[in-house]
């Protein structure tokens, strides 16, 4: 069986981020928020927004 993380895009920006040297933790505020650099807590739209932001992942494809 696969592994749901596999497929998951937050896993993937969480993984480009440490990477590319960034420390990416859980917040205590609760499931699926994070700290990236002990900044503000994030969700994890905004830690996949991060990491395409900075280049690290590609964005979704534009609709024509």
């Amino acid at each position: 069986m696969a592994d749901p993380l596999d497929q998951d895009p937050v896993h993937d920006a969480i993984e480009a981020l440490r990477a590319a040297g960034r420390t990416v933790m859980p917040a205590e505020g609760g499931p699926g928020l994070y700290r990236v650099d002990h900044g503000p807590e994030m969700t994890g739209a905004d830690v996949l927004a991060m990491a395409i932001g900075m280049g690290l992942l590609d964005g979704p494809d534009e609709i024509e």
